[in-house]
């Protein structure tokens, strides 16, 4: 089977350096093979018996040469010595972009925790076990014509995101809900303010973040 003829029915002329195997599946040379539009080399294509080779067979493991779909990850986020710190800062925060929120949880879970993703664009970088700031929209109840004040988030992804580009930070939220003791329905002005904003997030939207501080303690 080391590029020799194949006697099988599927088999092309003897004199050919490619064999087709099947329909879709065609041996080239000694150590290419292609099926369909992908193809793969490989280091054995050798079959273990000239029975096997007989029969059209193409034995062993075979490794396939298409790029891979993981994006390079940037090395320079490991060279830092120090943990970055206090990069963006409530006066002046980091304005991020929501890329999706999704449903972490099954439907009979109780309660609802979302993954959310977000588009820092590489500017605000951080360290496994760092806590993220989100400032939500809207008026400081305590203290009027002030923001809201930022709501604390250990960060769930690893230093290069959820797409391996540095661009990008998750942070698995539970949507916090009150529920009235004596009537038992949900009291939406006593729900969690930030948590329902990011829960409630559509992907494009733009959210007001800080950080980044050391690693977040209940």
């Amino acid at each position: 089977c080391r590029g020799a003829p194949v006697h099988s029915p599927f088999s092309a002329a003897p004199n050919t350096n490619s064999m087709l195997i099947s329909p879709f599946v065609t041996f080239q040379g000694i150590n290419s093979l292609s099926f369909g539009n992908k193809s793969w080399i490989g280091t054995a294509l050798a079959c273990d018996s000239k029975a096997a080779a007989q029969r059209g067979h193409v034995c062993r493991a075979v490794q396939q040469s298409s790029k891979s779909k993981v994006s390079v990850v940037p090395l320079d986020l490991e060279s830092a010595k120090e943990p970055p710190l206090n990069t963006y800062k409530p006066k002046g925060p980091y304005t991020a972009t929501i890329v999706s929120v999704e449903r972490a949880v099954g439907p009979n879970a109780p309660g609802e925790t979302c993954h959310v993703v977000i588009d820092h664009g590489g500017n605000v970088p951080y360290w496994e076990g760092q806590s993220y700031g989100i400032i939500p929209p809207g008026e400081n109840p305590k203290k009027p014509g002030n923001p809201q004040n930022v709501r604390l988030y250990s960060i769930a992804s690893t230093r290069y995101g959820d797409s391996f580009d540095g661009k990008t930070a998750s942070l698995c939220v539970r949507r916090a809900v009150y529920y009235d003791p004596e009537t038992g329905k949900e009291d939406p002005l006593k729900n969690g303010v930030c948590s329902n904003f990011l829960c409630n997030s559509k992907p494009g939207d733009k959210i007001q973040m800080t950080g980044w501080l050391l690693s977040f303690r209940w």
